[in-house]
């Protein structure tokens, strides 16, 4: 039994010197990474930063900023004066339509029997004062005849007025004939221009927005739109404006606008009114502001465009600006580290205007000063730093 132990104890022991070998060898390996690190612990460390180096040639405003749509000046939503039958839609949303072309029609059969019937009204009544002209001027001419004969002594007194009432008589029937002409032809006119209520067309140059997908044979009333028209040449926008602020818009302001649907791209409209009223309930004036489509975006902007509106209260030019994230608050006020012969040098600044995350330094900074912008958030004065600009 003695001896079947013997050779499993030489194996237990051949097997710890080769684990003793092992860890020896690792930890001889790692002795300079173990020994190397210890070194850095123990040595000064320098802290890695971003840094931007300030010069004044930025452009800084301070701006009244709104989300707003835009609509078209003269945008108008056709309504008939009348009841009818559609009979035609001669145009379709998308075309392109002038100033007094013809649009739309309704049925007006009835209407052309009545402007023929009042215009022969008008033509009877034209003939009928020929007529009676005629009377009158034939007793006119009797009359003037039996004045010179009762002044030669051939006419009597009495036939003298009997002359004198024909005429008068022909006179009167004479004005009253041309009374009634008159009123025919105003009648005449009348139901004529009333034709005109069966012909729709367009009040302006513009896009057709909609046409409600109208068919002929649809019946129309003063309550159903047929048609809206709008001049995209020019658009507006209105604004809310707190009454703290609405003593520093005047007319003509620049507003610049933004669309969501064009990124990255600004126009520049004005401001055209201001309402003289402020609103008890919000406690702001209605400010409108206008853009030429044409000239500021080429035409592509459309009524119902999303976007944000700022009107440009003040504006810096040649300013020294740094990023948000530059600037740091202590009791005192605000400060900014910068970059000096490898190590951070706080700085008190003063701040003016703040636009799309920079912000505008009064005081405190020159230019060729290098900002820490980003990194070491608690670095101190006098720590060295590692700059990356």
């Amino acid at each position: 039994m003695s001896k079947a132990k013997l050779p499993q104890r030489s194996t237990m022991i051949v097997l710890a010197a080769v684990v003793a070998i092992v860890v020896g060898i690792g930890i001889y390996s790692r002795r300079d990474t173990i020994f190397a690190s210890k070194k850095t612990v123990a040595g000064p460390t320098s802290v890695i930063v971003k840094t931007e180096t300030v010069r004044p040639d930025k452009t800084i405003a301070d701006k009244i900023i709104q989300n707003m749509s835009v609509d078209a000046e003269k945008r108008v939503e056709l309504l008939p004066r009348v009841t009818g039958r559609l009979l035609a839609l001669s145009v379709k949303q998308g075309d392109f339509v002038r100033k007094g072309e013809q649009v739309a029609t309704l049925e007006h059969d009835q209407q052309n029997a009545l402007i023929l019937s009042t215009a022969a009204q008008a033509a009877s009544a034209r003939a009928d004062t020929e007529k009676v002209k005629a009377q009158m001027l034939n007793a006119k001419t009797n009359l003037e005849r039996y004045r010179r004969l009762e002044k030669e002594g051939f006419s009597t007194k009495q036939q003298l007025e009997t002359m004198e009432t024909e005429y008068t008589s022909a006179a009167a029937s004479y004005r009253a004939a041309q009374a009634k002409e008159r009123q025919y032809e105003a009648e005449a006119a009348r139901v004529q221009s009333a034709k005109d209520d069966y012909i729709i067309r367009a009040p302006l140059d513009g896009i057709v927005l909609n046409d409600y997908s109208l068919t002929p044979g649809a019946m129309i009333s003063p309550n159903s739109p047929i048609l809206d028209i709008a001049d995209l040449r020019r658009l507006k926008a209105t604004l809310k404006v707190p009454e703290s602020k609405i003593f520093i818009i005047t007319n003509g302001m620049p507003v610049l606008l933004k669309f969501d649907a064009l990124p990255g791209e600004t126009f520049e409209g004005s401001v055209t009114r201001i309402d003289q009223y402020v609103d008890p309930a919000t406690r702001t004036s209605n400010v409108e502001i206008a853009l030429d489509n044409e000239k500021q975006a080429g035409g592509r902007l459309r009524p119902g465009m999303f976007g944000q509106a700022s009107i440009v209260e003040k504006q810096f030019r040649n300013a020294i600006t740094v990023p948000e994230s530059a600037l740091r608050s202590s009791e005192k006020g605000y400060y900014v580290l910068l970059v000096k012969d490898g190590k951070a040098e706080m700085r008190e600044v003063e701040t003016g205007v703040r636009e799309n995350s920079r912000v505008q330094i009064t005081k405190g900074l020159v230019s060729g000063d290098e900002v820490i912008t980003f990194g070491g958030n608690n670095l101190n004065s006098g720590e060295e730093v590692t700059a990356q600009n």
